[in-house]
């Protein structure tokens, strides 16, 4: 045999190995240096791709998360104020964790845009997004050019047609300011009324957007607001008070509640605007014909200077004159026969300023049926009606005043003395027949004096006697005859003012020296009350009320006992607030008088009465019939696009 291997040539030689070890250590070089440049060759996101990887492992709760934060965010934004910045804290964590896991997987949100589902939901989003569009812009138009209609039988959220002709004929803007407290408390009647109130407001602003503008303020947390308009008057009497403001003319009229419902907000939002807004005035009437003094007479014993005075406060004044020998005498209503050739405005008030004449039969008729609230039907002679409101007078008598006038205020419960008031401590010095009428603060009494006094009691003595929280200023009176009242069921007294307990009432207008003593000659011993306010539903023996009395039906008088503190002798030497006491009383007796008649709304409570199987067809018709036919009309879809 031969010793050679059979295949010889595959035998390595021997000097091949080293040859092959070199080979694969410059192979390993190659590698080695390929590595290195394909290191050094990375971008920057190839290095944080495992970290996104990782992240996007987690991508449907982190999109979860984020849906959540974002309905979790625009909830407290829209409906939690208090808590708003950490809804918008909720809304960019949901927008961050959304976008973040968006980008990682960028190809697959846009292959799935482009894929045919992708497609059909751009383009209902697209569609989504236009008719939200149309929506918010039709919404935008219709907000700015909006129309109420009421559906309800009696018209309960309309306002009267004279209140929108009132509003439409504005010619400046008008501010109206409520004073509620924010706390109501367990006040149910107080919220219902400030519902009421804010609704009329809305109503009124509604009717014309451009000149009606509205505001509540809380008199507790604004006093300086209150000191703007009340002065020092305190919060009890005027929480509900409403201000109306013509923001041109400047006029200011103060409106307070006539009663638990607030029926005539309306009707007292009206005549507000009216007058601050110089479209009607409110007028005063002095009486003429029986030697009383004059409004046309500049000399000192008239007055002009007071007719001066009511103009400026946005009256209008006018002169009455009655006849000795007219018989058909009336206090004008507005309301005019068709043959009357000049129809006399309403009187708001009526002034008999210290006649010296008798008062014929017919004219203390005419008056007597203008403080009942009635007048004549122009339609039907002899009939009587009902004025839109009651009677207010302001008599300024004399100790000298005709007996005819006495029995007139007697039949109302109004007594005048014959003689003067002579007061030993309260009179100027040389003056021994001048009354000095020294009015007090009542915010200054001691509560317990305070609420032993009836509130109507006390708002009339605050607004007449203390307006603003401020007691008016000494007046004088000279020669003052005292006033006395009769107090029933039917009629409230208020003496506005009192004299000293050393006055005497003395009959000789020629003697200035009471007669004092036990002696049945003396004088009668003061306190007197030379004016008083009194508010009556009827003459003297009419029987007291059993319901609460129209407005009609009540009237509203003020006497005083002297009227030389406000004539133009008294004027040029001004010394005292008389004539403030005059325009404040007024003032008071014209506050709650109404331009125009709105009738309340008439509230209808209406019933839905049903059987039973009525209610059964209700009941099963709302839970199974509506929803049975958007399924029906669900499957039909299905069935058509199938």
């Amino acid at each position: 045999m031969s010793s050679q291997p059979a295949d010889w040539r595959r035998r390595p030689s021997r000097g091949s190995g080293g040859t092959s070890s070199q080979a694969e250590a410059e192979q390993a070089q190659r590698e080695q240096a390929t590595e290195t440049d394909y290191q050094l060759s990375r971008t920057m996101f190839s290095f944080i791709e495992p970290a996104l990887d990782s992240i996007a492992s987690f991508g449907a709760p982190m999109v979860l998360a984020g849906i959540v934060g974002l309905v979790a965010g625009i909830s407290l934004v829209a409906f939690v104020p208090s808590l708003r910045l950490y809804g918008y804290i909720n809304i960019s964590i949901g927008i961050v964790l959304i976008g973040l896991i968006a980008l990682i997987s960028l190809s697959s949100v846009i292959a799935a845009f482009y894929s045919r589902t992708g497609r059909y939901g751009v383009n209902s989003s697209i569609m989504l997004v236009a008719f939200t569009g149309i929506i918010v812009v039709i919404s935008i138009i219709s907000f700015e050019n909006n129309s109420r209609v009421d559906v309800t039988a009696t018209n309960q959220f309309s306002l009267a047609q004279r209140t929108r002709d009132v509003l439409n004929s504005l010619e400046d803007p008008v501010q109206v300011t409520a004073f509620f407290k924010d706390d109501q408390g367990d006040s149910l009647d107080t919220l219902v009324r400030r519902i009421t109130v804010e609704e009329t407001f809305r109503d009124f602003k509604s009717a014309r957007p451009s000149k009606f503008f509205y505001e509540f303020k809380d008199p507790d947390l604004e006093p300086d607001v209150v000191r703007d308009y009340f002065g020092e008057v305190p919060t009890a009497f005027i929480e509900e008070s409403i201000v109306v403001q013509g923001l041109g003319s400047g006029l200011i009229r103060t409106i307070e509640p006539t009663d638990r419902a607030n029926s005539r907000l309306e009707q007292e939002l009206v005549t507000g605007i009216m007058v601050v807004g110089g479209q009607q005035q409110k007028t005063v009437y002095f009486l003429a014909g029986h030697g009383e003094r004059s409004v046309d007479v500049s000399t000192n014993e008239g007055y002009s200077r007071v007719r001066e005075w009511l103009e400026a406060e946005n009256y209008e004044v006018r002169t009455l004159r009655w006849g000795a020998d007219d018989l058909g005498v009336t206090v004008p209503d507005g309301n005019c026969a068709p043959d009357q050739h000049q129809c006399l405005p309403e009187a708001a008030m009526l002034v008999v300023a210290r006649p010296t004449s008798e008062l014929p039969d017919r004219h203390a008729l005419a008056l007597d049926l203008y403080l009942r609230g009635l007048t004549e039907d122009p339609k039907e002679k002899g009939a009587l009606i009902s004025r839109r409101e009651g009677g207010r007078l302001i008599f300024l008598g004399e100790p000298d005043t005709p007996e005819s006038f006495r029995r007139f205020l007697g039949r109302w419960g109004v007594l005048v003395t014959e003689g003067y008031v002579r007061d030993e401590i309260r009179s100027p010095q040389g003056q021994p027949r001048t009354l000095q009428l020294q009015f007090i603060n009542l915010l200054e009494l001691p509560p317990q004096v305070l609420n032993q006094l009836p509130v109507s009691v006390l708002k009339a003595l605050l607004e007449i006697t203390s307006p603003k929280g401020n007691a008016l200023g000494d007046t004088f009176m000279p020669g003052a005859a005292a006033i006395g009242t009769l107090e029933d069921g039917a009629r409230i007294p208020i003496p506005l003012a009192m004299t000293s307990a050393d006055s005497y009432l003395i009959d000789d207008v020629e003697r200035t020296d009471p007669i004092k003593g036990p002696e049945e000659e003396a004088d009668p011993v003061g306190p007197f009350s030379p004016v008083a306010y009194l508010q009556a539903i009827g003459p003297v023996g009419q029987a007291p009320p059993t319901r609460q009395p129209a407005e009609s039906e009540i009237s509203s008088m003020i006497v005083f006992g002297d009227s030389d503190f406000i004539t133009n002798g008294s004027l040029e030497n001004p010394r005292g607030s008389g004539v403030d006491f005059f325009l404040n009383s007024a003032n008071y007796l014209l506050g709650d008088y109404s331009l125009v008649s709105i009738r309340p709304k008439a509230l209808t409570f209406r019933e839905f009465y049903l059987d039973r199987n009525q209610r059964k067809f209700v009941e099963w018709s709302s839970w199974f019939m509506l929803p049975g036919l958007l399924a029906l009309m669900a499957g039909l879809v299905w069935w058509v696009r199938r």
